[in-house]
């Protein structure tokens, strides 16, 4: 592990696995700091959700004990659109600085997107209110989500400014997968090693996490390698919608009456369309939620099946989990299938179920190509703190590759060490990589963000890490190995002692291979072979294999 060397920052990381309760922490926290305002000074909180409506509609709906307790106005919403909330509402930072200046209408708390023009403003804010004087003698800044945004190539700057200020008394940046909120340069101690927030009281005794769903691995539809396609093609929406389709017609009973099913799409919404087409012509009695940046709606068939019903979601100022439960008990849909599909719009920060509808039932994810932060985050909305909700909380069925599996496992995992071993201490991304940094596949996915994070325009393979291997000193052992434990006939080499690795696994000089060159090459395995063996420069014995070959045998 890396020597930390420690900086004092009013910076914080809040690192929490998905849907773990990261909004109500910083809920908490912007309480805990308002009830200090009599004796330190008038507080101002800036949180910036992720850049979707959905999500800062649902962060501003949970303020709603602060408007009741400090008044109408503690609230604001800052965002250049029309908004037809509750809340005090802004569109530009003139205004905002304008009700700043007097007490009776400044906000306790400004809810606004994370994009690069908001950003902006909350530096060209906070510098006003530093330099004149005014009501507010502290400020604090949340960013939401802030792996997404960290690398946009201004943020880290402009979290540095505001952070010299000293009006500002707090930073605090929320995410499931931290990963890209360090850097590696020793010259920038700021983001070197980050101060982790403490959590008092947290508990995951009602959280649900990848231990808790019932993960049905289908390895049958991607053919390996797997190479992404352009994104700017249709391609990924004919795969993905291709592995959807396969997994439906295998698992009918995923849209059985009184079930309730995640089954995203991939970014164009023609894809998330043809979703819904599918789901209606695989059932009728289907309800289809469809969340994108243009449509957000509930459709269902009449009672005979005769005519499509279209509710609108997007008119609802409350969070839209919350609408849509009200909608599906107000049609009586709730015996009927019901799904949700989309991407961006409930990829990341969504809340999509209900303690009224109950938990998913069943959840698709076929999405080979998204990074392991994207992919954990999508899978992160059938997780969440469920398991007090009596019958209405069922184990989720995921359907995916077992790659997806793996990846979402090892990521959680890395969230959860943070959370319970790192509780207030400063750490480096070597401490966030340690649980999983000596298996196999815990090396493969975080050379995989090395990847996505240093090569920002190259086309990224994704990262299989249905891999294992084993290294043995004689031939023997390693085909003993193969016929006990892997269930595959090795082949002993005719001259035992001057044994040669097949040609393509030679290296430049004619040489064996060593291990390393070997298990970057992953040669050979498909579903024939299934597993390899072949004989290294020190004269050691390497066999590999993909493990849900063996274990679907």
């Amino acid at each position: 592990m890396e020597h930390v060397v420690e900086f004092i920052s009013k910076f914080l990381l809040c690192c929490m696995p998905c849907q773990n309760g990261k909004t109500f922490r910083a809920i908490k926290n912007i309480v805990a700091e308002i009830d200090e305002d009599d004796k330190l000074g008038r507080s101002i909180h800036i949180v910036l959700t992720m850049n979707t409506k959905l999500n800062n509609a649902q962060f501003a709906a949970r303020l709603e004990e602060i408007e009741s307790t400090y008044g109408k106005g503690s609230v604001c919403v800052f965002v250049s659109g029309n908004y037809n909330g509750k809340y005090t509402h802004v569109k530009k930072r003139n205004e905002l600085q304008g009700i700043c200046f007097n007490k009776p209408t400044c906000p306790r708390v400004v809810v606004m997107c994370s994009n690069k023009t908001r950003t902006k403003n909350v530096v060209e804010f906070i510098n006003v209110i530093n330099e004149n004087e005014n009501c507010i003698k502290r400020a604090f800044v949340y960013y939401d989500e802030i792996h997404e945004y960290i690398d946009n190539g201004t943020l880290r700057s402009e979290i540095e400014e505001i952070h010299n200020l000293d009006i500002v008394k707090g930073i605090t940046g929320f995410t499931a997968t931290p990963y890209k909120t360090w850097t590696t340069n020793w010259l920038t101690p700021f983001w070197k090693a980050i101060n982790i927030i403490v959590l008092d009281n947290f508990s995951t005794t009602d959280y649900v996490g990848c231990e808790d769903v019932g993960f049905n691995c289908i390895d049958d539809y991607y053919i390996e390698p797997y190479v992404r396609p352009s994104p700017f093609c249709d391609e990924l929406d004919r795969q993905t919608i291709g592995f959807i389709e396969n997994v439906l017609t295998k698992h009918p009973q995923i849209l059985n009456d009184n079930t309730r099913s995640f089954i995203p799409a991939h970014r164009r919404r023609e894809g998330h369309n043809a979703v819904r087409d599918l789901i209606f012509r695989l059932n009728k009695r289907a309800v289809v939620v469809v969340l994108n940046g243009v449509n957000k709606t509930l459709e269902y068939n009449d009672d005979c099946y005769e005519t499509r019903i279209r509710l609108d979601l997007s008119k609802g100022t409350e969070e839209v989990c919350e609408t849509i439960s009200k909608l599906v008990l107000q049609h009586n849909l709730q015996d009927r299938p019901f799904v949700i599909t989309g991407l961006l719009c409930v990829g990341m920060g969504q809340t999509l179920t209900h303690i009224n509808t109950g938990s998913f039932t069943s959840a698709i994810f076929g999405h080979l190509d998204l990074t392991n932060d994207a992919i954990y985050q999508l899978f992160g909305r059938v997780t969440g703190r469920m398991k007090h909700w009596g019958d209405k909380y069922v184990q989720t069925q995921v359907y995916c590759p077992t790659t997806i599996k793996h990846r979402c496992i090892v990521m959680e995992e890395c969230a959860m060490n943070i959370m319970k071993e790192h509780n207030g201490d400063i750490i480096t991304q070597a401490h966030y990589m340690a649980p999983i940094d000596a298996r196999v596949e815990g090396k493969a996915i975080m050379e995989n963000i090395r990847k996505e994070k240093n090569n920002k325009n190259m086309t990224p393979k994704v990262v299989d890490i249905d891999k294992d291997y084993k290294v043995f000193d004689t031939q023997k052992e390693a085909i003993d190995f193969g016929k006990t434990d892997l269930g595959c006939k090795f082949n002993m080499d005719k001259d035992k002692d001057k044994c040669i690795a097949p040609k393509t696994l030679l290296q430049k000089d004619g040489t064996n291979p060593t291990v390393e060159y070997i298990l970057n090459r992953w040669w050979g395995i498909d579903i024939k072979t299934r597993a390899r063996k072949c004989v290294t420069i020190d004269n050691k014995w390497c066999v590999w294999w993909r493990p849900s070959l063996i274990k679907n045998d």
